[in-house]
């Protein structure tokens, strides 16, 4: 089994990383293999941005970047074009090596590819079905401005560079032929688990929270999630 799993800017995709994570599953962190790849690519990035980016120490400052390329489009493009690539081999070795070692103990892999640009990813093709958690904006204003420390003001901007983010991922999974669930994530961390729970059962497969998954024959066509649309 192959999930996506994504959502908009602090909806809480990595809560639902983690209670998947307790439940036998390995979850690939795209994010921070971006991370990752901004090392792997500090020459380009050199090269495209200059001594801009470097902090004090003379590494890579991703806070500097970020600055840069939020701020002009053709710039986040160009980032994009140097990242995305290197990224995406990480995640492939990454899901290879997950497989791999699930196999050699005679466990059928469950692997999730956590990512916020899911939709933009060549991989959501091969995928099992997409997660997409949601929450109210006022949560996710509270939680981006607490986290990032970015402010309600600062939160809210990049909130609404996702504005098309919902349509987007809506036409990458019917393109795919994908499966979504939608998971609601305003009602506290026991709700939460509980849809993942209902979730996972609906895919077929069934686990214990911090024990070893079990998992059940799958469906070949698991349903949409709030949707008429099914997989074909």
């Amino acid at each position: 089994m192959l999930l996506g799993l994504t959502g908009g800017y602090c909806a809480g995709k990595n809560s639902v990383a983690a209670i998947l994570e307790r439940r036998g599953w390995t979850c690939i962190d795209v994010d921070a293999l971006g991370h990752e790849a901004v090392e792997l690519a500090r020459d380009a990035i050199l090269g495209r941005f200059g001594a801009a980016v470097l902090g004090p120490d003379g590494r890579l400052d991703r806070k500097a970047i970020a600055r840069i390329v939020f701020a002009d489009p053709s710039a986040l493009a160009d980032q994009e074009a140097i990242i995305h690539p290197i990224a995406i081999r990480l995640t492939d070795e990454r899901i290879s090596a997950a497989e791999g070692q699930a196999r050699k103990v005679g466990l059928e892999p469950l692997v999730c590819v956590n990512a916020a640009l899911l939709h933009r990813t060549e991989r959501i093709a091969s995928l099992d079905a997409i997660v997409e958690v949601r929450a109210p904006l006022l949560v996710r204003l509270a939680r981006g401005a607490r986290r990032d420390k970015a402010g309600w003001i600062g939160a809210f901007r990049r909130i609404t560079r996702q504005r098309s983010f919902r349509a987007d991922l809506g036409e990458a999974a019917r393109e795919a032929r994908s499966a979504v669930y939608t998971l609601g994530n305003c009602r506290g961390h026991a709700a939460l688990e509980a849809a993942v729970e209902m979730m996972l059962i609906d895919l077929g497969i069934r686990t214990e929270a911090d024990s070893t998954p079990r998992p059940s024959p799958l469906r070949a066509r698991p349903r949409w999630s709030g949707s008429s649309s099914s997989r074909r």
